[in-house]
Order: structure tokens, then C-alpha cells, then sequence
């Protein structure tokens, strides 16, 4: 980042920001990242996630950035070049921001997922609690709606080594997909491609433990 531009952005403030939000602690940063500027987050360990404030450089606009388990992903809802605009979200919207993200191991599916009954699969509901040492954070009874029509339905973390394995369904395609972290880095991987639970109970049968020894190995 420039010099100019963190000068210019590190003396922006943000007034009255409680030093917890149901049960997530704030961290104020204001520190260079590569390219962005981070101000602050607000971050709850136990449950694995977290949001950030920041200005990006390459788009000269600051941002909301929320992870969940190891998946980060912006809310586009925030994105604006107007400093003043910025707080005015981030009061208006940060509470509720926060607890959704509170409640994230416990969401209802919404009426699309109920039809396709990813929330009573059976296979998934009898999935194990853990898998050659990876946590199942996320499961198919309670999907994660993440960005752009996608949904967390299996998520297996392991949080020490910063790797874990993710399944989405998308909405709009209509179709199930897989994606592998290792050490923070994603990387698709497609077996796990799928258009029915069916063909996906079949593939996780098939694949899951060797997927899960590929990523810690």
C-alpha cells in the first residue's frame, strides 16, 4: 500500500464500538495487510468466526469481510467508497451482522433447501462427528448461506492445521460442488460434483476419507 493512501486512511476512526457483540470481542488493528488496510474485527474463537473492517486499495473501497469456520468471503452489501456512508452501515448493521454469525452451527434451512431435503438427508444427518481427525463444524441439517447462491451443507475443520474440507450447494445451478483448504489455501477439487443427493451420498462414500488424508498428508 501506498504511503499516501495508509496515512491518508489510518487516521479515519470509528467512534463507540462496544468491546463485545454477543460474545464476539473486538480487535482494533489498523495495520497494512498487503493491500488492504485493516480497522478492525470482531472475533468469537469458539465458534470459529469472525468480521473485518477494511480499505482495499485496488478498488479504493472499504469493505466487511466475514469468516466462517475457514471460508472468508466479503458482504457486498458494504462495499462503498464513502468513509461516512461506511459507518453509517456499519451502526446500522453491525449487530445483526454479528448474530447471524452468532448462530451460524445453528441455522434453520430456508424453504428452497427444505425442498430439496438436504435438511433431512439421512446419510448426511448420520455423517461422523469426526473423520481422520477433522471436526464436522458445518452439517446438512443446518446449512450456511455464504455468497452468491451458495450454501455450506459439510464442512469437516481442522483448525490446527489450518485445512479443512467444504461441500456447497448452489441454488441457481442447482448442483452440489467440493473445495479442499490446505493451510488456508482453497483448491476446487471435483469429486464431489453432483446433481442430486443421491449421486452426492454416493461420491462422499466413495471419497471423503481419501479426500480427508489427501489434505492433511
Amino acid at each position: 500500500m501506498k504511503d499516501e493512501t495508509k496515512n491518508k486512511i489510518a487516521a479515519l476512526t470509528f467512534e463507540d464500538l462496544p468491546a463485545e457483540l454477543d460474545g464476539f470481542t473486538l480487535k482494533k488493528i489498523y495495520a497494512v495487510d498487503e493491500d488492504k488496510f485493516i480497522f478492525f474485527s470482531y472475533v468469537d474463537d469458539a465458534v470459529h468466526c469472525a468480521l473485518t473492517t477494511y480499505f482495499h486499495e485496488e478498488t479504493m473501497e472499504f469493505k466487511v469481510r466475514q469468516k466462517i469456520v475457514l471460508t472468508e468471503f466479503c458482504l457486498t452489501d458494504f462495499f462503498t467508497e464513502d468513509f461516512a456512508h461506511f459507518k453509517e452501515l456499519i451502526n446500522a448493521e453491525l449487530d445483526g451482522v454479528i448474530k447471524n454469525l452468532r448462530g451460524v452451527r445453528d441455522k434453520t434451512p430456508n424453504n428452497f433447501l427444505r425442498e430439496k431435503k438436504i435438511d433431512t438427508w439421512k446419510f448426511g444427518n448420520e455423517l461422523p462427528a469426526t473423520l481422520e481427525g477433522f471436526e464436522l463444524f458445518i452439517k446438512p441439517a443446518a446449512p450456511v448461506e455464504v455468497t452468491n447462491g451458495s450454501f455450506i451443507i459439510i464442512n469437516y475443520a481442522d483448525f490446527k492445521i489450518n485445512s479443512d474440507f467444504v461441500l456447497y450447494y448452489n441454488v441457481y445451478s442447482d448442483e452440489f460442488s467440493g473445495e479442499r483448504r490446505i493451510n488456508g489455501a482453497p483448491q476446487v477439487t471435483y469429486a464431489f460434483d453432483a446433481k442430486t443427493l443421491n449421486e452426492l451420498e454416493g461420491k462422499l462414500k466413495n471419497n471423503l476419507t481419501a479426500e480427508l488424508q489427501a489434505i492433511r498428508q
